[in-house]
């Protein structure tokens, strides 16, 4: 009780202290420039060599003249000095924050003052909303592991199925990272399971991040401004998930002037606007996408349809989904700004079919109707209020709402004979199944940065939970007293706080330390968790760094599955008092070493172990319970493993190698038979190669290559009889009672499907069009040299041929994916 009393205590402090605001370390030096440079590709190198964030207004930079730039090792005050002059631009250094503002737009400010008024300047500048942050960060001298930062143009030059840029498909290609079943969006991180990714949007969590059962990720690559992905050495202010954090950060819209984009591919057409609704206070940025798959698929059916009208046949198909970001801002000037985000994403599927009888004198009418029909999808909503109090302090305070819901009903209906008339029967029934999560969040967080050594954070957060992990209603016309509302609804709450520090001890010694810990309460148990991270950095040279971290993580709900793809039916499960806490400890260390700005190679080794994993019990489906508590089973898992990395930047050329070496198994009392087991996605090789060549102002080629060790699957390679009966000490499920021969399963996931590899290839032009617009065609090509890579093994048990000749089982390889080109337009306006 008093640990308990000691940790709402800590949570009261940090929540009345408020949020967070986030710096980097930039090391004073001296630079070398040559070129001409308009002031984007000016930016462009400061931020490669010195790692500085870089906030400036894109308005501020367009059409900007190409300037010829000689500097021969000069201090970076220097270089900004005699930019700012050439470019017509102010430049503000504080910290390791580089803020740029049109000079004109700071009548105060003279051109040769610029230093003294940097205090105010800045402040100035924290009080609004930054347009536009400059993700990339120099990882030798970051002590974070495992972290890569990816912007949107980034993220959409990465060749995907279909052509859809996909946020979750651009991280499939990091080493370690693997991406379970082809074409879809799973992550499976360091040997953890997909559910086990926390995803923000702009710091708010949501659930289940597919569209199409991970066909396209429910993120609008236009609507992302960057994201940040961190697969080891956690920072202490995220919590909630296993093995891995993508934190997106989603556009704000432009406080100068209106513009936006249009872009048709071949499953979706997506349109986004940014602009001043006030001009320099209240800016707006909407962007919706919405597939148009039906519009080909209705046409067809009207025709398939219409073939089948005689018979007395119709088919019902149809998919769809939607996703739409909102985001409001508002300049409160000393008193902050406040910013409205909104999101939606939702799928609707439907499939089944009528059967009725034709229209005649002679035959009494007849109808049936079995129609299934799927939703799922997120929503969000948050209220965000920033206020910087000082150039020392800024204080963050937001309240979301976050649903994510799936619902699953089928309706079957049979009439038969004339109403009124004998014989004449109208059964039907509706059975309805949802899965959703409600959450009610609000949280604030505080960061003191006294200097560019020191960063301060603490933050604390409270969530309302309401989970329904099964709910079912049944309803029939033809038995009313078999009507029903199964509902299983479970309440949590959940509290959170985190105390963090940067510190640069020495100029070779640079650490990220801290603790998160979290109070959950749920059918009247309460469960704490302390988490401590720590990650630290030693300069061994001015090029090579060495890295070692750890970091415990907690997770509250899983989403449990037997599935190979994620599927919005897999029920999203919270931990209760008969199931402790998800737990995993890493340890990482690494390597890495960058000779030259252009260069940057890495190695990291890391050991994951993971505690009160949930799972199915093997025999669940021939269990007879009704709590769904009743079907899983808790065990542990483990990974390890090195991630390589080698990251080349020539300007128009850039480009890296990955290699993962992974191991990952899981052991559980009631599945295997106790024993130890290798996990679906054990996949023990993984290569990766991208490239993206700007070869002219008008073409830009991008390449990727993945190779990879197949994934486990659980098959019988042997068959036995049963004269005597069933054998059920050894038989993991009953047979058909008309089958002769049983499966033998020598264990779980016991056959590696084959090697899995893939090229992808794309091209994007861009034309130049009136009055600064721009129009861009995308060309690609997915599985270039048409791969046909096995998704699964089916074993034919078929004992004879239609001859009566005795056959032996035989395996049948699926593939999905051959050779797929895709072309999309975008115009930019």
């Amino acid at each position: 009780m008093m640990k308990t009393k000691l940790f709402l205590l800590f949570c009261l402090l940090a929540f009345m202290a408020g949020s967070t605001l986030y710096a980097q370390h930039s090391a004073q030096a001296v630079f070398s420039i040559e070129g001409t440079y308009d002031a984007s590709g000016f930016l462009e190198l400061v931020k490669e060599k010195t790692g500085c964030r870089i906030a400036y207004k894109e308005s501020d930079l367009k059409n900007s003249r190409r300037v010829l730039l000689d500097y021969q090792k000069k201090p970076l005050d220097v270089i900004l000095k005699d930019a700012s002059e050439k470019y017509g631009l102010l430049f503000v250094k504080h910290g390791n924050q580089l803020i740029v503002k049109k000079r004109k737009l700071l009548l105060s400010v003279s051109k040769e003052q610029s230093a003294p008024v940097a205090k105010d300047t800045v402040r100035s500048f924290y009080m609004q909303e930054v347009v536009k942050t400059a993700p990339r960060i120099d990882k030798p001298r970051n002590p974070q592991m495992g972290m890569t930062v990816m912007d949107d143009n980034a993220i959409r030059n990465v060749p995907t199925l279909l052509g859809e840029p996909d946020v979750i498909k651009a991280l499939q290609l990091q080493p370690g990272v693997s991406a379970g079943t082809e074409g879809f969006a799973g992550m499976f991180v360091r040997g953890g399971e997909n559910d086990e990714n926390l995803f923000l949007i702009d710091g708010c969590s949501i659930y289940h991040t597919n569209h199409l059962g991970g066909l396209f990720s429910p993120f609008n690559a236009n609507a992302v401004s960057h994201l940040t992905f961190y697969k080891s050495a956690f920072p202490a202010r995220y919590g909630g998930r296993l093995s891995s954090v993508t934190d997106l950060s989603m556009k704000s819209g432009d406080y100068e002037s209106w513009h936006g984009n249009f872009t048709m591919g071949l499953t979706s057409a997506n349109v986004s606007f940014s602009g001043p609704l006030v001009k320099d206070q209240t800016s707006l940025f909407v962007a919706l996408r919405r597939s148009w798959l039906e519009l080909v698929s209705v046409p067809a059916l009207a025709i398939i349809n219409a073939s089948k009208k005689k018979s007395g046949e119709k088919v019902i198909a149809g998919y769809n989904f939607t996703d739409f970001n909102l985001k409001l801002s508002h300049r409160l000037r000393r008193f902050g700004t406040l910013s409205l985000l909104g999101y939606y994403g939702h799928d609707r599927l439907k499939m089944g079919e009528h059967r009725f009888s034709n229209d005649g004198e002679d035959t009494d009418p007849y109808f049936h109707k079995n129609e299934n029909r799927l939703g799922w999808g997120n929503m969000l909503t948050s209220l965000r209020w920033h206020l910087p109090i000082n150039t020392l302090f800024a204080y963050n305070m937001k309240t979301s709402y976050t649903r994510y819901q799936s619902d699953f009903r089928k309706t079957v209906e049979t009439v038969s004979g004339r109403e009124g008339k004998n014989g004449y029967e109208n059964n039907g029934s509706r059975t309805e199944n949802r899965n959703a999560i409600h959450d009610l969040s609000v949280d604030a967080s505080l960061a003191f940065i006294p200097s560019d050594r020191i960063i301060i954070r603490l933050g604390t957060q409270y969530t309302h939970h309401r989970y329904t992990p099964e709910e079912e209603i049944q309803e029939s016309t033809s038995l009313p007293s078999g009507n029903g509302n199964n509902e299983s609804r479970v309440i949590a709450n959940e509290w959170n706080a985190y105390l963090e520090g940067d510190l640069e001890v020495f100029q070779w010694l640079r650490f990220n330390a801290g603790m998160h810990g979290s109070f959950f309460r749920v059918e009247g148990k309460q469960y704490q968790v302390f988490e401590p991270r720590v990650s630290a950095d030693f300069r061994l040279s001015p090029v090579v760094s060495l890295k070692a971290g750890y970091a415990r993580m907690s997770q509250f709900v899983q989403q449990v599955s037997d599935n190979y793809i994620s599927l919005p039916t897999d029920y999203w499960l919270p931990i209760t008092r008969n199931f402790s806490p998800l737990t995993s400890d890493q340890f990482s260390a690494g390597i890495y070493v960058s000779p030259d700005k252009k260069y940057t190679f890495s190695v990291e080794g890391y050991y994951k172990k993971m505690d009160h994993l949930l799972e199915y019990r093997d025999d669940y489906k021939d269990l007879q319970v009704t709590s769904w508590e009743d079907r899983l089973t808790s065990g542990s898992g483990r990974a390890y493993g090195a991630d390589f990395q080698a990251e080349a930047d020539f300007g128009k050329l850039h480009g890296f190698i990955g290699y993962g070496l992974m191991w990952s198994d899981r052991l559980f009392a009631d599945q295997n038979g106790g024993k130890r087991f290798p996990s679906k996605y054990d996949n023990r090789h993984k290569v990766t190669l991208s490239a993206t060549w700007k070869c002219s102002e008008r073409v830009e080629l991008n390449a990727g290559w993945v190779f990879m060790t197949g994934n486990r699957v659980t098959l019988s390679l042997e068959n036995y009889s049963y004269p005597d009966g069933y054998p059920t000490n050894i038989v993991p499920s009953y047979p058909h009672k008309d089958e002769e021969m049983l499966d033998y399963y020598a264990g779980k996931n016991n056959v590696r499907l084959p090697a899995y590899h893939r090229l992808d290839v794309g091209i994007n032009i861009y034309r130049s069009l009136r009055r600064g617009r721009t129009g861009i065609w995308n060309v690609s090509l997915y599985n270039a040299y048409s791969r046909m890579n096995p998704i699964m093994i089916e074993k034919n048990n078929q004992k004879q041929s239609m001859d009566g000749t005795p056959l032996a089982p035989r395996f049948r390889q699926f593939a999905l994916f051959p050779i797929i080109p895709s072309v999309s337009y975008t115009y930019k306006f």
